[in-house]
């Protein structure tokens, strides 16, 4: 399941720059690769709870049952592993911007 995701996150990351690469549009990759690592992100604070309240989030997690909470934990970790290479990108690109102005 790992190694799925990371590679569903490089097959984004590449097509997207394949693409930038032969259109020679490269904001339109730099914002589906930025795109690709936003919202898996957002979605992961949304299972971890990080947007609501410490209160709200341990009530939250003292009712949820162990098979739940497992699963969560699970997508939450395939939701970070397609979102990795995209972000990483992104660090790149903001780099080599920044280097190159």
């Amino acid at each position: 399941m790992k190694l799925i995701c990371f590679g569903i996150g490089l097959v984004v990351t590449l097509s997207s720059l394949i693409y930038g690469l032969y259109t020679n549009e490269w904001e339109t990759s730099v914002k589906i690769i930025g795109i690709s690592a936003v919202v898996p992100l957002l979605i992961t604070g949304l299972l971890t709870g990080a947007f609501v309240s410490g209160d709200r989030n341990r009530a939250n997690y003292n009712t949820e049952v162990k098979k739940d909470r497992d699963g969560k934990s699970k997508w939450i970790t395939g939701l970070l592993l397609i979102s990795a290479p995209n972000a990483v990108s992104m660090i790149i690109f903001i780099v080599i911007a920044t280097i190159s102005s």
